[in-house]
């Protein structure tokens, strides 16, 4: 099996459920054909992103988040450090973000303050006024797609396949278009595309193109290329879902590399998509993933008060 490996979602639901379990549990990165995902809604999205970035910084600014604490909106080129999350001490990351949250608020009262902050409105650029029916179509297939991953997550944990509907069914899922321009000077010492980091809720699924760069931390310490696969997702277990389930699973680190030859300084561009737990949904311990005379490593805790501290800690510049 390769480091990364491919699985055919569309394939036998148990026997799917099944390899994902061992997926996870060894390097937790896989990427998925048979998803079902439209090509023309994807690049629609994808051709509504690049058009974003290529425009004037001026107009891409006037949809800049309006505070380092504000969730969704552009952020220039150098402006996030991942690393820091984990680190604390890190050169700026070499890339451009777009962030856009949940397209609509949920129907319940927010809980507290915190849930309100996660459903803060998106930021559109009126320069530009095709990207938002793109990007919240495609947002809106993400969440689909994620919830149909999180039935076949739960069934290789021995799980109902509709456990987890119930406390991911609302949550605060985001999607971020990424721009690694292109290049002509060297980078600062230690200075990558996006420094080593780990993501921080359930899943993520992210589409790249075919520049490359995006590696992962195998158990050997080494790391491993994800090579790109045309009309492939790469899925990923964040740090929520590595806790729910007792480290049974693990929420890999990976990063984004200048890729080796001519190509090194080349333009990339990716898409990722952010399964979240519903706010208030308590994370513990799952009850198949406790073996006899084992206790959870870790206290009970609510997914959002938990994504929220943990997206703090990447420390924006």
């Amino acid at each position: 099996m390769p480091c990364v490996p491919i699985v055919d979602v569309s394939a036998e639901p148990d026997a799917v459920g099944a390899d994902l379990d061992e997926i996870c549990r060894t390097v937790g990165f896989f990427q998925i054909s048979g998803h079902g995902i439209p090509d023309d809604l994807a690049g629609l999205a994808w051709t509504m992103a690049t058009k974003f970035f290529d425009l004037p910084l001026e107009d891409k600014l006037r949809v800049a988040r309006p505070g380092p604490d504000y969730p969704y909106g552009y952020m220039p080129l150098a402006s996030e450090s991942l690393p820091q999350s984990i680190t604390g001490v890190a050169p700026p990351d070499l890339k451009e973000v777009f962030n856009i949250g949940p397209p609509v608020s949920p129907v319940h009262k927010f809980a507290d303050p915190g849930e309100a902050w996660a459903h803060s409105p998106n930021l559109w650029p009126t320069a530009l006024p095709e990207l938002q029916p793109a990007c919240t179509a495609y947002y809106d297939a993400m969440q689909e797609l994620g919830s149909r991953l999180m039935s076949l997550l739960a069934r290789g944990l021995g799980l109902p396949p509709g456990f987890f509907a119930g406390t991911t069914g609302h949550g605060a899922n985001a999607l971020r278009a990424i721009n690694y321009p292109a290049r002509d000077a060297a980078p600062l010492p230690r200075q990558l595309r996006a420094g080593a980091h780990t993501d921080y809720g359930t899943l993520t699924i992210l589409r790249q193109d075919t520049v490359g760069g995006l590696e992962v931390l195998d158990l050997n310490g080494t790391w491993a290329d994800v090579e790109p696969v045309p009309g492939a997702f790469v899925i990923n277990i964040g740090d929520l879902m590595a806790r729910w389930t007792n480290d049974r699973w693990r929420s890999t680190l990976h990063r984004v590399v200048d890729p080796p030859g001519p190509v090194a300084a080349a333009r990339r561009q990716s898409m990722a998509y952010f399964q979240n737990a519903n706010w208030s949904a308590e994370i513990s311990c799952l009850p198949t993933c406790l073996e006899p005379g084992q206790k959870p490593r870790y206290e009970p805790v609510l997914a959002g008060p938990h994504l929220m501290a943990k997206f703090r800690k990447s420390v924006t510049l």
